[in-house]
């Protein structure tokens, strides 16, 4: 009778997890958006650490970059270089973050991005730095590349790492201090993103962003695969990368459309 009822309610679970993800529109993150002044659309993704930006948005910076008039910026703002990874490989911080930026830059390859930008903050350094320097530094970005269109972490940065969710932040603020056109956030539906933050070691406060638009990213999930292969420290080495390894290949992305300024 136990088993019988603990099906039930797992199967209960699963539909509704199904229901509560079919709700959510299919939809082009650059749907109206106006090109720049030379024609093309500037995307600029900025996440935390070497690997975040194929994990959570691979598969759509893929898609993006299929249009001809995208150019594709990468910001990673940390060196990563507090990985769990190093104790397995048995190298230093310094030794990790070395790895990790090459790894970053196979992985950009592998995306389509046009420009790798690879910040020089420690891992688990973004919350005790000076916040308004760091506001300041991608406005900087932001104004430069001409960015349309932003994304980064959501509030919660899915996993409620301190680096996610202060990553998070600024970069709304200095979106909100720019004049880009829209703010993306990589998010879960509620029931995936719970289970993830369950499985997480960190827990930094931050409230998680439901998704209002989600991307079929079928066709490239090959290639979302080789850019998270590229990460193969993480990937082979760190149990948190063991988990993305798998957790992360859908065949579906969510985002949050944050804020405009259009």
């Amino acid at each position: 009778m136990m088993s019988v009822t603990r099906s039930m309610a797992i199967l209960l679970v699963a539909m509704f997890a199904f229901s509560s993800q079919a709700k959510i529109p299919a939809g082009d993150l650059l749907a109206g958006v106006a090109p720049g002044p030379d024609g093309m659309i500037d995307v600029l993704n900025v996440m935390s650490h070497p690997d975040d930006e194929s994990v959570y948005a691979g598969g759509t910076l893929i898609k993006l970059q299929q249009d001809p008039r995208v150019r594709l910026h990468l910001v990673c703002m940390t060196l990563g270089d507090m990985s769990d990874a190093r104790f397995f490989m048995r190298v230093s911080g310094e030794e990790m973050a070395r790895i990790r930026t090459k790894e970053l830059e196979d992985a950009g390859l592998a995306l389509g991005a046009d420009e790798v930008i690879q910040l020089s903050y420690h891992d688990q350094g973004l919350k005790p730095a000076d916040q308004e320097a760091l506001v300041e530094e991608l406005v900087e970005i932001m104004e430069r590349t001409g960015a349309e269109v932003v994304i980064t972490h959501d509030p919660g940065g899915v996993t409620h790492h301190p680096d996610h969710v202060t990553c998070s932040r600024v970069v709304t603020e200095a979106f909100r201090k720019s004049s880009r056109s829209r703010l993306y956030y990589a998010t879960l539906p509620p029931l995936r993103y719970l289970s993830t933050s369950i499985m997480s070691p960190f827990h930094e406060s931050g409230e998680p962003a439901k998704p209002n638009v989600k991307v079929d990213i079928s066709n490239e999930l090959d290639r979302k695969r080789k850019a998270m292969s590229a990460h193969n420290s993480q990937m082979r080495h760190s149990l948190v990368g063991l988990t993305a390894s798998s957790f992360y290949l859908s065949k579906t992305e969510w985002f949050t459309l944050a804020d405009s300024n259009e």
